[in-house]
Order: C-alpha cells, then sequence, then structure tokens
C-alpha cells in the first residue's frame, strides 16, 4: 500500500473510532468525550478569525463560494455557512463525511463529498472565493501529494478570493521520530485491531509532516496564485504542537 493510501485508511479508521478527537485532539476529549456544542463553537471561531484575514487584505468580498480541504465532521465549513451561498467540505474518509452530513443536516448551503484523490479533479478552475485547509497537510505522509494540494487549491481559487492554508515549516529531528505512530504501524502489521492500540494502548497512526517554506510557496505560484502573507501559528497565534515552525499563509490570484 502506498504511503497515501495507508494514511487513507489510518483517517478512515479514526474516522470510525474516535472522529472529533482526531480533528482537533484537546487533551481532556479523547475516546469521544468532546462536547458537541463546544466542538462546533471552535469552527465558529475559527470561521470568524478566517473571515477577519479575508478582511484584513481585501480578499474574498465576494462570498459566493468556500471550499474546505480536510473538513472532518464539518466544523469550519459550518461556521462558515451563514457567510457564502454554498459551503463545500471534502476529506479523504468517507466515515468524515457521513459524520459530517449527520451533524450538519441543518446547513442547507453545504455539501459534503468524499476525495480519496490527491488532486481536486473533482472541481473546475476559479469555483471558490475562499479555499482554505486547517491541521490537515501537516498529516500528509508524502510531500509530492502536500505539493499537489496547494496547487489544486490555488487552481480552484477564484480571482480575488483568498486561500488560507496551515502547514509546519521545519521541524526538528527528535520531534520527527514519532514513536506511537510506528509503534502503532508495527503492531497492526501483525494484525492488532485499530481499536484495541487505539483505546487500550493509547496509540495512533497520526503523522506529523512539514513543507518547507519556498516549497510551499512555490506550489501556490504554480497553481496560478501568489501569497500575500505569512503568519506564524495559526493565523498569528504562535501555535504549535511541539518545536515546529508552524505557518498559515494567505494567498490570492
Amino acid at each position: 500500500m502506498s504511503d497515501f493510501g495507508a494514511h487513507r485508511r489510518d483517517w478512515e479508521a479514526l474516522g470510525h473510532i474516535d472522529p472529533l478527537y482526531a480533528i482537533l485532539s484537546a487533551p481532556d476529549a479523547k475516546h469521544g468525550d468532546w462536547d458537541i456544542d463546544a466542538f462546533l463553537a471552535t469552527g465558529e471561531r475559527d470561521a470568524a478569525r478566517v473571515l477577519a484575514a479575508c478582511d484584513a487584505y481585501g480578499l474574498a468580498q465576494q462570498r459566493r463560494a468556500s471550499f474546505e480541504l480536510g473538513c472532518g465532521v464539518g466544523r469550519i465549513t459550518r461556521g462558515l455557512s451563514p457567510s457564502f451561498r454554498r459551503c463545500v467540505g471534502v476529506d479523504i474518509s468517507a466515515a468524515m463525511i457521513e459524520r459530517a452530513r449527520q451533524m450538519n443536516a441543518d446547513c442547507a448551503s453545504c455539501e459534503w463529498l468524499v476525495n480519496d484523490a490527491p488532486d481536486l479533479g473533482l472541481f473546475p478552475s476559479g469555483e471558490f472565493d475562499l479555499v482554505l485547509s486547517f491541521i490537515v497537510l501537516q498529516h500528509i505522509p508524502d510531500r509530492a501529494v502536500i505539493s499537489s494540494y496547494l496547487r489544486e487549491m490555488a487552481r480552484v481559487l477564484a480571482p480575488g478570493g483568498a486561500m488560507v492554508v496551515q502547514i509546519p515549516a521545519s521541524m526538528p529531528l527528535r520531534q520527527r521520530v514519532q514513536w506511537r505512530r510506528r509503534a502503532y504501524r508495527a503492531l497492526r502489521a501483525v494484525k492488532v485491531p485499530d481499536r484495541a492500540l487505539y483505546e487500550r494502548m493509547n496509540l495512533d497512526p497520526i503523522r506529523m509532516n512539514w513543507l518547507p517554506r519556498r516549497d510551499v510557496e512555490s506550489a501556490i505560484r504554480l497553481g496560478g496564485a501568489h501569497v500575500v502573507n505569512v503568519q506564524e501559528g495559526w493565523l498569528g497565534d504562535g501555535s504549535r504542537t511541539g518545536r515546529e515552525e508552524n505557518l498559515t499563509y494567505i494567498a490570492t490570484r
């Protein structure tokens, strides 16, 4: 199985076992302990921050359609729905998308689609006024796939729109070891069930990856857009999980 195929399988397993924690790993919310209202409120806050960044740079003033890569169960796409006529969320996991449809049945403007390819061939160029990805690309094991998604996100961005994407730019060697993920893969290779690894042994398959800033900006340019601002953490909050250099890129075309 390819690295991307293994990643897709891992995400599908987590979509069944503990989807909310897999999306947003709050310390006290593992094993299904996320309060749904509190979880959705984080999406509203993140959506508001994204829209504030758009306004700060005069981008995405036409709010016809938004797009989120790696939407999970839809917390941010749902938060954007009052501001856009159409909101599309895609994920590689069918389990996540099914949960998104269930949790957001009241959001008529939202569409939830499985996109399990390393591109966005489902969508024509220039379709979306806002293109977003948060804590998603960093979990993809193959940098070529990360670059492909960045090019594709730029391609589907409408002129004058905003592309807001977060990914670490570097990571210290010690943080790259990721022993829990390695142990998970080794034990799963000998047929230990995913649920037992996660719930009983406290292991998970999530990996952390990064892409240097120059490579991110190059991929965005190849997709036809250009970066207008780079901020530390998630839209300037300085957040990170360890000692990685975590960056958010704001781009337009």
